[in-house]
């Protein structure tokens, strides 16, 4: 969904919220159910996976929109992109390996909270083994994920 006409044109000032984990499937599974079946190591290394995963999605999106300024909070007349994953496949390495995939949709939103574009993205990040690691791949993905948002930016401010 993209607004018209487009209000983004011009635009240079975005605040990146924080991906909203809005709960997501884990392959199969809720991602409760999921953790109640891991230990509490495990529980606690998905934490530090999806807040590096956060970290590295608002990395790749200002590495790739450069001609745009992120500010550290929303503010009067800045655009909010809400990145919201509800669908994480962790995959695994192994004789057949399965890919980590996330798919997120991402929300350009006025600084009153008005939607003006939502678009719906996904990363895989192949398993193999120079990157057996889950949760690796799982920040591989929010750092291609937050590239194809800055893509995304560029293209509506007219930056490119």
């Amino acid at each position: 969904m993209q607004a018209y006409p487009d209000p983004l044109v011009g635009a240079s000032a975005f605040y990146i919220e924080p991906i909203h984990f809005d709960p997501p499937m884990i392959g199969q599974k809720l991602e409760a159910e999921w953790q109640a079946e891991k230990t509490p190591d495990q529980r606690e290394s998905w934490r530090v996976d999806k807040a590096d995963t956060a970290t590295r999605y608002s990395e790749g999106l200002a590495s790739e929109a450069t001609h745009l300024r992120f500010l550290p909070q929303p503010a009067p007349g800045v655009f909010i992109v809400r990145p919201i994953v509800p669908f994480i496949e962790p995959g695994f390495y192994a004789y057949i390996s399965m890919p980590t995939q996330v798919r997120m949709r991402v929300q350009v939103l006025s600084s009153d909270g008005a939607l003006i574009d939502e678009i719906a993205i996904q990363s895989a990040i192949p398993a193999s083994l120079f990157n057996p690691a889950s949760g690796t791949r799982l920040r591989q993905a929010g750092e291609d994920l937050g590239h194809v948002t800055g893509q995304y930016l560029s293209k509506r401010t007219g930056a490119i």
